[in-house]
């Protein structure tokens, strides 16, 4: 394996690099680990050739040990380095990888890291804190309560004839057009709006008074 780091205040890059020879042998060691588990047509079990394994599945066992090597090389690229990853490393390959999985190109990538930075532990006995306290004027809570309040607020039931009256709350089902067609995000059912609020556009709340349930 070969690394080649560079760094720009707490980050680093490591560019690594792994010969296609390499990567053979750990091949070679893969198949030789399987083959004695492979029962294929036309061969004994666990006696298959290793040619054979190599032609049948070499490509696939070539990606074990790309994602092998990857995460080998990465965790000892970072600990060759000592430093204290941040997060985890962002990996960027830059081989061929059909070109790798065929055996035909060395693996090479490389990975962004954000380190720690280095500080001397303090004492916390020899810490001060400071408590920040706001300060709140009785016109400010006074503001906040009754917003609150707005908020919360209990309706009773009145006659299924009594009209809309400024400042009741009614529950309405909705749609709007714009030249005969319906507009996204301009309908709702079951809607509670409080006459005279002012959160519909203006002159729409003004026409509900006088209504009645069912209108």
């Amino acid at each position: 394996m070969e690394c080649v780091e560079t760094s720009e205040g707490l980050s680093r890059m490591y560019k690594v690099s792994v010969p296609a020879a390499d990567l053979q042998k750990r091949l070679t060691a893969r198949i030789e680990e399987v083959r004695p588990q492979m029962n294929l047509k036309g061969f004994r079990p666990g006696k298959v050739p290793a040619a054979h394994v190599r032609k049948m599945f070499g490509k696939d066992l070539m990606g074990e040990v790309v994602q092998a090597m990857v995460q080998e090389t990465s965790e000892k690229a970072i600990a060759d380095a000592d430093v204290r990853p941040a997060g985890q490393p962002e990996m960027h390959m830059e081989s061929e990888m059909e070109a790798v999985l065929e055996g035909n190109a060395d693996l090479a990538y490389h990975m962004h890291v954000d380190i720690m930075p280095e500080f001397e532990p303090v004492d916390v006995k020899k810490l001060t804190i400071k408590k920040p306290v706001a300060e709140i004027s009785d016109a400010e809570l006074d503001e906040r309560l009754a917003t609150i309040a707005e908020a919360n607020q209990k309706y009773d039931k009145r006659g299924k004839t009594a009209k809309a009256r400024d400042k009741d709350a009614i529950v309405i089902d909705f749609i709007g057009k714009i030249d005969g067609e319906a507009f996204e995000g301009g309908a709702a059912e079951g809607h509670t709006l409080v006459l005279g609020s002012d959160s519909f556009i203006p002159g729409f709340e003004e026409q509900l008074v006088g209504l009645i349930a069912g209108d």
